[in-house]
């Protein structure tokens, strides 16, 4: 059985790679899982429709939602850096006032 598992493993490796192969070549319009979408958006078709304009809404949705996240981000980091500024500014007026009442 062992010198035939190595041709038995390499007949089995082909026949996967050729269907594979096949698979990958062939593109079935007449196949339902298939969705040509340049056909789907002149279509009459409401349940195809909905999921073309869902797909629209949900990709402006997520756009508008990265941009505002970014916008955010930004908004965040200029108050970190105020905040920063302040708390320097502080720490050198401390600093000043010390020196100046000799602590």
């Amino acid at each position: 059985m062992s010198k035939y598992l190595p041709v038995i493993l390499a007949g089995g490796l082909l026949a996967a790679m050729g269907q594979f192969a096949v698979a990958q070549s062939t593109t079935n319009s007449s196949d339902p899982a298939y969705t040509d979408q340049s056909r789907a958006n002149q279509t009459s078709d409401p349940y195809i429709k909905k999921r073309v304009t869902v797909k629209e809404a949900k990709k402006q949705y997520k756009a508008d939602k990265a941009a505002a996240k970014d916008e955010y981000k930004e908004q965040k980091a200029d108050a970190k850096e105020d905040y920063k500024a302040t708390k320097r500014d502080a720490r050198e007026t401390r600093k000043e006032e010390l020196k100046e009442t000799g602590r």
